[in-house]
């Protein structure tokens, strides 16, 4: 049977408001006097990882698919039935569909969390993104995620965006513990000639890598494609005796260059006419085809007989950029804002994982995305204690054993005090002080995705759930309650909204009982913790490293080396 840790999400928000509100149980506000109060020693040690014995095992082969912008509506088991995403509709099925998974608001920050097992804070990159002139990257006296893989005899493959530095050569891929990479160094790229208009100057060059070496021969395959088929030559070329970890980062369904920023895939594409808006439908052909390379990847690694040793991770980076600066027209629906902001829409990630060894359910168990670095370890039969000092989890015990405790009981959302805003969940409540670009991407934005006809033939036929279908059962009924169990619907316009403006003062939300943030508790009786939370903040700032943005360096211009983005630092001094 179907396990969901609690039913569905429409069901405990409507419970939750006797269960939760702190009004009506004053004993919740102890409860969180004390747990913040614990909070302050393992935050002056900036988060030592909770430690768990891993249990034996055969070491899996880790395959972890990251999206780009994709948004918390944008795929079938979250409920909306708009954009076809059969293949990672069949993954979450089978898996742990990850319903409190948190990520950081942009692209860079996400990346080095995820490889680092850090928050921002704790290595200098949690103030906006790396720019394509900008000289600068993740510090080099990290241990990435693939180093310490390496360590456990593991071959370590990347395939696709890096957005972790590339001004000299050794912040790029193969440096920091890849022995491979194929991609692009930048943010971004044109979709079929893989250039990159730098997004705040007039420079302009040619990026896709293999290594070192500039890969022309990828120019005019669209880029999902390209890296799909990488990711099918590594695991057809793996040598089986040893364990693979692929890291599959794609640029879908990021925006392209500011001149054509959308670009749907080539031919054959599925019928999209039920979505009015041009802008909208050529993004879901952009998440189409990256739905599809999942359905390739998985099928890829059974073809080779390794699916049955396999953990697999699906997950977004951030939230979708519904507007703003490269809007890729996503949607977050309903939760409040997008990519780039402290709100649930930009933090609060699309994520699943599946292992033959995991019990289909949807978790709410806290997760961020920090806690993969020591999770993946764990699960890999590594020593999580001989990783030091980490912000990360490891949560692989707790995803083995289900229900509905967590190891990890707070998050730090981020604090970007150059920006101007910082943010921190505990427990079920958030607290938000500040916002950023100045409160212009705060509201609710983004499509509703609900047309009332979901394709479940399309998820039963795919390829994913006919490869995944062989290990893990699950039917029809179970699917049903799955989506339903990860539904997020958000009480209406009841009279209970209380607005909040937190360029004025802070806001606080109780996000288990009000997921979409329209009810600020700060004036309520649980804004007297304010100021505690205003204390974990400071602490993580004594801390915390100065952002490393530096700005843009004219010698990165690619017309200075043949109209390419190189490691431009290895040649100027």
């Amino acid at each position: 049977m179907y396990d969901a840790d609690q039913g569905s999400e429409d069901q405990r928000m409507r419970s939750a408001r006797g269960r939760l509100h702190p009004s009506r149980h004053p004993h919740t506000l102890p409860h969180l006097h004390r747990l913040l109060l614990l909070l302050l020693m393992p935050v002056l040690m900036f988060g030592m990882s909770l430690v768990a014995a891993a249990q034996p095992l055969e070491r899996p082969h880790i395959v972890f698919i990251l999206a780009d912008d994709l948004g918390w509506n944008d795929v079938g088991f979250h409920g909306s039935d708009e954009i076809p995403t059969p293949n990672i509709d069949a993954l979450a099925y089978h898996g742990v569909i990850l319903n409190r998974h948190y990520v950081q608001p942009l692209c860079t920050p996400s990346r080095a969390a995820l490889l680092t097992g850090k928050y921002p804070v704790h290595n200098g990159m949690q103030h906006l993104v790396i720019l394509e002139p900008e000289p600068w990257g993740l510090p080099l006296h990290e241990t990435l995620l693939p180093q310490r893989l390496r360590g456990l005899g593991y071959a370590t493959h990347a395939v696709g965006k890096w957005h972790l530095g590339f001004y000299r050569r050794e912040y790029t891929p193969t440096y920091r513990g890849f022995d491979a990479h194929f991609g692009f160094w930048n943010g971004f790229q044109d979709y079929y000639d893989h250039t990159v208009q730098a997004s705040f100057s007039p420079f302009r060059g040619y990026d896709m890598r293999r290594g070192l070496e500039v890969d022309y021969d990828s120019a005019g395959r669209y880029s999902t494609d390209a890296f799909s088929e990488e990711a099918e030559r590594v695991i057809a070329r793996h040598d089986a005796s040893r364990p693979l970890f692929l890291y599959l980062s794609h640029l879908a369904p990021h925006a392209g260059n500011p001149a054509q920023p959308l670009q749907p895939p080539p031919a054959p594409l599925p019928d999209l006419r039920h979505i009015g808006d041009p802008a909208r439908r050529a993004y879901a052909a952009m998440v189409w085809r990256l739905d599809e390379s999942v359905g390739r990847v998985v099928s890829a690694l059974e073809r080779r007989g390794l699916l049955e040793n396999s953990l697999l991770v699906f997950a977004s980076d951030n939230g979708a950029a519904t507007s703003g600066v490269h809007a890729n027209h996503g949607s977050n629906w309903p939760l409040r804002g997008m990519k780039g902001t402290p709100w649930e829409g930009g933090v609060r990630g699309v994520a699943a994982v599946w292992s033959p060894r995991l019990k289909p359910r949807v978790s709410r168990q806290l997760m961020h995305i920090t806690d993969w670095m020591p999770t993946l370890y764990s699960a890999a039969g590594g020593d999580v204690r001989s990783l030091g000092r980490l912000d990360g989890v490891d949560m692989w015990p707790s995803l083995l054993r289900g229900g509905t405790s967590s190891p990890r009981r707070h998050v730090l959302i981020n604090i970007d005090d150059r920006e101007g805003y910082a943010a921190l969940r505990v427990g079920n409540l958030k607290y938000v002080n500040g916002s950023a670009f100045l409160g212009f991407l705060d509201g609710w934005e983004g499509s509703p995705g609900r047309r009332g006809h979901y394709n479940v033939t399309s998820v039963h036929l795919s390829p994913a759930w006919r490869a995944l279908s062989r290990y893990t059962k699950v039917t029809e009924e179970t699917v049903a309650a799955a989506r339903s169990a990860a539904l997020v619907e958000c009480p209406g316009d009841d009279g209970e909204a209380v607005e909040c403006d937190p360029l004025v003062e802070p806001c606080l939300f109780d996000v288990e009982a009000d997921p979409c943030e329209r009810r600020n508790l700060y004036r309520g009786p649980d804004g007297r913790f304010g100021p505690r939370f205003e204390e974990v903040l400071d602490l993580y700032r004594r801390t915390a490293r100065q952002p490393l943005n530096v700005d843009a360096d004219d010698n990165a211009d690619p017309a200075r080396w043949n109209n390419t983005w190189t490691t431009w630092g290895d040649f100027v001094h």
